[in-house]
Formats: C-alpha cells, sequence, structure tokens
C-alpha cells in the first residue's frame, strides 16, 4: 500500500507535466500568429501613407503615432486610397487625435471604383474617382472600424441643399525635368499622373499632336503648345500617360507647330487643376504658297514669326548656295540647299518643299549629308525646318 501510495502522485503530476509541455508549444504559436496577422510598419510619422509599407493585400499593420501631429491629404470615408496619410485617416475616424496620437492597425485591400469624402473630426477627405490600392482600420476585435454618423448641433435655420462633391485631384510628387525630358520612360504606366516642373528658359523641341501627344514628344514643348507654359518663365504641369493612337494630328498653337503623325504605341495628356483632360483650342495651320522661288530664295525675307509655314518649288538644274545647320537651319540659308541636305529633293529635278519658321538658336552644328556640306554658326535670331 505505501508503495502504491508513493507511485500514484509521481504519475499524476507527470501527466501534469506532459499535459503542460503539450499545451504551451500551441498556446505560443496562437501568440505568434496573431502578432504577424499585425506586424509593426516601418519610422512612424503623420506623412505615412500605405504605399510606403512593405506590405500586401490582406495584411494587417499596426502603428503607433507620436504625439502632436499635423494634417495631411486623405480621399475617402471609412476605406481611404492607400496615398493618404495613415495618421490623419485615423483622425478623421475619430481614432485618434494629434495631439496625443496613439496605436491603430490597418488592412491592406485593393482599390475601389471610387472613393466618397467627408468633413469628421475637424478633418476634411476629399472625393476620388478609381484608385489601385485601399486601406481600412481594424479594431481590438479583429473587426473592420464601420463609419458611424458625425452628432452635431441641430441647425437654428433649415440647412441648404449639400454641394456636390467635386472630386479633388491628387497631389502627385513634383519631378523637376528639363526641356528635352519626353514621356517614354513612363509609358509602360498607363493611367498614371506626374507632376512635372519645367525651368525658366526653355526652347522648342519636337512634339507631335494636338492635345494627345507621342510619348516620345517634349513634355514641355507640348505644354507651351497648349498654352499651359511659356518657354521664358517654364512652370508646373501634370501629364497622364495614355495608350497609343491610330493617328496624331499636327497643329500651330500659342507660337509652336507640332508634327502630324501615323500609328505610335503610347502617348500623353495634360491634366488640370481639377483633374480633367486639357482640352485643346481651335488648331490653326496655315501655310503661304511662294510663287518664283528660286536656288537663292532663303527665309530672310520674311518676318520672325514661329510657326509660320511656306511651301516652294524649287526648279530643276539648281546649284548649291551656302547653309549653316542640320535640320535646323538658319533663315539666311538657301532653303533649295537646305532642302537636298536635308534629302528631300534633289538639284537635278528640284521639286516642292514646306518649311516652318521657328525661333533662334544660341549655336547651329554644321554636316555634311547627301552630297552637300553645311557650316556651323554661332547665336542667330531666326531659323527654319521642314515640315513634311
Amino acid at each position: 500500500m505505501v508503495l502504491v501510495a508513493l507511485v500514484l502522485p509521481f504519475s499524476f503530476t507527470s501527466c501534469l507535466l506532459l499535459e503542460e509541455a503539450l499545451l504551451t508549444p500551441s498556446e505560443a504559436e496562437t501568440t505568434m500568429a496573431v502578432k504577424d496577422s499585425a506586424p509593426m510598419g516601418p519610422k512612424v510619422d503623420w506623412l505615412l501613407t500605405a504605399e510606403g509599407l512593405d506590405a500586401s493585400v490582406g495584411q494587417r499593420v499596426t502603428l503607433k503615432f507620436p504625439p502632436n501631429g499635423q494634417v495631411s491629404s486623405v480621399w475617402g470615408t471609412g476605406i481611404y486610397t492607400n496615398d493618404s496619410s495613415i495618421g490623419t485617416a485615423a483622425v478623421h475616424m475619430g481614432l485618434l487625435t494629434f495631439e496625443k496620437g496613439g496605436e491603430v492597425t490597418i488592412e491592406i485591400r485593393n482599390g475601389q471604383a471610387s472613393y466618397e469624402g467627408s468633413a469628421r473630426n475637424g478633418v476634411s477627405s476629399s472625393s476620388y474617382g478609381e484608385w489601385g490600392g485601399s486601406f481600412v482600420f481594424i479594431d481590438t476585435y479583429g473587426k473592420e472600424v464601420m463609419v458611424t454618423a458625425v452628432q452635431s448641433p441641430a441647425p437654428i435655420a433649415p440647412e441648404p441643399a449639400p454641394k456636390q462633391v467635386v472630386p479633388s485631384p491628387k497631389q502627385e510628387p513634383q519631378v523637376a525635368i528639363d526641356w528635352g525630358t519626353d514621356a517614354s520612360k513612363w509609358s509602360a504606366e498607363v493611367g498614371k499622373r506626374f507632376s512635372l516642373t519645367l525651368p525658366a528658359g526653355g526652347d522648342a523641341r519636337s512634339i507631335w499632336g494636338t492635345g494627345v501627344y507621342t510619348d516620345d514628344s517634349s513634355i514641355g514643348t507640348a505644354a507651351v503648345h497648349m498654352g499651359l507654359i511659356n518657354f521664358a518663365q517654364g512652370g508646373k504641369v501634370v501629364i497622364e500617360t495614355r495608350d497609343g493612337m491610330d493617328r496624331y494630328e499636327g497643329s500651330l498653337q500659342n507660337g509652336v507647330s507640332s508634327y502630324s503623325y501615323g500609328a505610335w504605341d503610347a502617348s500623353f495628356v495634360f491634366i488640370d487643376a481639377k483633374g480633367t483632360v486639357v482640352m485643346p483650342k481651335q488648331a490653326s495651320m496655315t501655310t503661304t504658297e511662294i510663287p518664283a522661288a528660286d536656288w537663292r530664295t532663303t527665309a530672310a525675307q520674311w518676318e520672325v514669326k514661329p510657326g509660320a509655314r511656306y511651301s516652294l518649288v524649287l526648279p530643276p538644274g539648281g546649284s548649291a548656295g551656302p547653309i549653316w545647320g542640320t535640320d535646323i537651319y538658319t533663315n539666311d540659308s538657301s532653303i533649295g540647299t537646305a532642302a537636298v541636305h536635308a534629302g528631300l529633293i534633289t538639284f537635278n529635278s528640284g521639286g516642292k518643299v514646306t518649311l516652318e519658321l521657328v525661333e533662334g538658336k544660341p549655336s547651329y552644328e554644321g554636316s555634311t549629308r547627301n552630297g552637300v556640306t553645311s557650316s556651323s554658326y554661332g547665336n542667330w535670331g531666326g531659323n527654319f525646318r521642314f515640315v513634311r
């Protein structure tokens, strides 16, 4: 009996230890799983957005915001675009205050077709259309925080009918570019918008299209063509990348001439302050016919008016005259000789060419083409180029 009494307590204690050993890992795994579902994010400040987190759709991230925050941009109510300030959205939902900060958990979601703005808890969010990513807030029970009605004092007089909410254009990061920059490096991101800044003192580069431009067109020159900025002052513009078109129509607008072109696989348009596409004004494209031209005819006889176009027919049996430049020629160059240099006609056959006056350049590079040598030159006040 004594032996049995000694064995039984030992067996009972061993079973308890075994049971505890079996349960403990399971409980530890449960705790770890909960933590993993809401991992801590990177360095947190009030400008942090869900785009700045390395998190995928469905993942939850817990963030702790410091006191003394400041308001930043948000789009949506309850569900927010992923480029909204997470901290400001949390104040908008009544989960935090700017003064005290605090901890919130978000869940990454897919994008929506539209986001409805509202004014809540001293924060105004903007409305917006389709956007590719979103987030929502998660409460301590692991459920989505739902939008509740905001209580406000009863009005003394009847409230006027609410105004229609106009979507606010999203503010993209501002990128400094030069006058030779085109949109080709962004053409794969169709539908994305880019805010760009052009410096003062620009000069005209090649563009194709009107309103919708080929992606290899100079963005700055196209912006001047659309009347959004000028070469002297530069300025800020917003473009949106688009798919290609079957044809691009050239035109003369705001002293800038664009070329026509056939099918091209990528395009861009300009976006105004309201977030809508800038439409072109009535295009202007007139060409003056010059009678009785010969191989000595130059463009110096015409007023230096950038964008003006002239057509002339060179007779057969021509001879070379002096020219300066390549592709763009000084306006005192022989038009016929420049046309041979450009490969448009020959001295033997002559032919019809159309040229366009463009602004002067600080220098002109000479070259040898099609049996004709052009000279280099420095600053000159007027030029021309050929159009097809």
